[in-house]
């Protein structure tokens, strides 16, 4: 199963890559053209918005494979392991029946839209519901497997406590007082 997800991260990366790059060429190709030919080209601003749109949701759910979405952990890492899979349990089922709001109200846009043509390539509105009805049943795949691993034991400690320490965090050293003529807690050491 992690094979097949990890794959499937791959993709979600190559994609977003690209349309990270398709994003840069329509919108630099029109503002080229609108300033040295006196002419835009219509259809890539309604392009640029669904690829930018589809982006945030690829990229949404990078991160919550990677958990690297805000999180508060300060109290949790006091609770003992059992309060902290309780914590995981309950906080993965709210994620869960958010996210089934998410992809529910999606799905209502997305047969909406389907009767909606932007004004300019003719692509249904439906397509940008699409990328959150997607990125919401690619997201609670993931919290359903998490909840799965928890229910069987085979979520390894570390793994309770879902928030990813920042590189900023870790280079900080909080036993030493803050002074504003004080040299950095890391001068002097080899990167």
């Amino acid at each position: 199963m992690k094979r097949v997800i990890d794959h499937i991260q791959t993709v979600i990366e190559w994609a977003i890559g690209l349309l990270l790059a398709l994003m840069v060429v329509l919108v630099f190709s029109n503002a080229a053209g609108r300033y040295l030919l006196n002419a835009g080209i219509a259809a890539s601003e309604e392009l640029a918005r669904l690829a930018f749109v589809w982006l945030i949701f690829l990229g949404a759910i990078l991160a919550v494979r990677e958990r690297t979405h805000v999180g508060v952990d300060m109290m949790l890492k006091l609770l003992p392991r059992g309060a902290q899979r309780l914590c995981l349990a309950g906080c993965n089922l709210l994620i869960l029946y958010a996210l089934w709001l998410f992809a529910e109200g999606s799905w209502q846009q997305v047969l909406v839209g389907l009767n909606s043509e932007l004004p300019v390539t003719g692509i249904s509105l439906a397509v940008f519901a699409a990328a959150g009805l997607a990125s919401s049943l690619a997201m609670a795949v993931l919290f359903l497997t998490d909840l799965v691993r928890l229910a069987l034991g085979r979520m390894a400690d570390d793994e309770l406590v879902q928030v990813k320490e920042t590189a900023d965090e870790e280079m900080v050293d909080y036993e030493r007082p803050l002074s504003l003529n004080a040299e950095p807690a890391n001068a002097g050491k080899a990167p």
